[in-house]
């Protein structure tokens, strides 16, 4: 289940040449997507921009501004702390300084990435060309999922990461395990593209 270049017998019988994942093409870097890998990454993509809205801002001059007078409390939610990483986790007063000047702008320009990721998921059979703004915006998306992925998967090092290579074939994890492996190569390819 994951994106590769090869060919696929057709529903006639004949064959036809399907490039899954991002290449480097003359005119960008390509991706093209199967049904499901194209529906599954939009499902991912719409779930984590709704996990990077910017907690609440309660006086409305902040808003206006755009600058919190008060921190906003550490993520309750593993994944999006992990997304959000504390600089630093050893001083109080300068984590809660940088998440009133940073928290916001974090999730909103993560968040935007993720909208523009999502409006440009090419439909089955077609391809997308990316620019090179725009593969940052993918780069930054896949990678944001398979961090959320793997932090609801409990990974924590590479011991952790080959555990789940041999799952029992009832493990309820064995799903998400696949749509990681999924996000991985996908992310790969598009390293490799960008090289």
């Amino acid at each position: 289940m994951g994106p590769r270049a090869g060919v696929c017998p057709s529903e006639e019988g004949r064959e036809d040449v399907a490039a899954d994942g991002f290449r480097r093409t003359r005119a960008g870097i390509e991706l093209r997507l199967p049904e499901l890998e194209a529906t599954l990454l939009s499902e991912l993509v719409g779930q984590i921009d709704a996990l990077l809205e910017a907690p609440p801002v309660e006086d409305p001059l902040e808003a206006l501004v755009g600058l919190r007078d008060t921190a906003p409390p550490p993520p309750d939610d593993p994944a999006l702390a992990r997304l959000l990483p504390d600089p630093y986790p050893d001083d109080p007063m300068a984590s809660g300084d940088f998440r009133r000047r940073r928290t916001d702008d974090l999730l909103a320009r993560k968040r935007e990435a993720a909208r523009r990721v999502l409006a440009a998921v090419p439909a089955p059979g077609r391809a997308l060309v990316l620019d090179e703004a725009a593969a940052q915006d993918w780069l930054t998306t896949l990678n944001d999922l398979r961090l959320v992925l793997g932090t609801r998967l409990a990974l924590t090092d590479d011991d952790s990461t080959t555990e789940l290579e041999h799952l029992e074939p009832d493990d309820p994890r064995r799903p998400l395990v696949a749509v990681y492996a999924f996000l991985t190569e996908l992310l790969d390819d598009l390293t490799r593209a960008l090289d």
